[in-house]
């Protein structure tokens, strides 16, 4: 009997706890706004981001599940923004199609007074086929690259958000 009370009141405990945790780690997958002093941009829900990117990257999100079959290890889409110093706009998107399978789409232009371009590919990742999407800006730190890559089985769910995404980024 006087283990009947603290073991209750221990049970409650971890009860509280593992929902709390279930709530935040939900919350996480949730869409949020990405403002820094460079760029903003629209995290859709789905993806998860990193806290301190790893590689010199600006931004890193990924979806919470993975691919099946041979594509078991990568993420059904991921996101990744880096900033690319020492080059132009159009060497930064002839290195985006360099190696790819196939070129789905290709915008170059002008947007709020900066030069852009918008290219869809599909390519391979170790064997692994990947529909990669491309925002590539022109700042005053440098050019900037947005790339989201989608396992193609999984575009119906994720392209919409990976358009999203590749809309709403702009620097500041």
């Amino acid at each position: 009997m006087e283990f009947l009370i603290p073991g209750l009141i221990l049970v409650g405990i971890m009860a509280w706890a593992s929902t709390r945790i279930k709530r935040n780690a939900a919350k996480a997958f949730e869409a949020e706004e990405i403002e820094t002093p460079e760029y903003s941009l629209s995290k859709p829900d789905g993806f998860l981001s990193i806290v301190d990117p790893p590689n010199g990257l600006l931004f890193s999100a990924y979806s919470k599940e993975f691919g099946e079959g041979e594509a078991n290890r990568v993420r059904r889409a991921t996101a990744q923004l880096r900033r690319l110093p020492g080059t132009s706009v159009n060497q930064a998107a002839k290195q985006a199609k360099a190696g790819v399978s196939e070129l789905i789409s290709e915008d170059i232009g002008i947007i709020g007074g900066r030069k852009c371009a918008t290219i869809v590919t599909k390519r391979l990742l170790d064997g692994i086929p990947l529909e990669s999407c491309y925002k590539i800006l022109e700042g005053t730190g440098g050019i900037f690259q947005l790339v989201v890559d989608i396992l193609p089985q999984y575009q119906d769910d994720f392209r919409p958000k990976a358009d999203h995404m590749i809309d709403s980024f702009l620097l500041n």
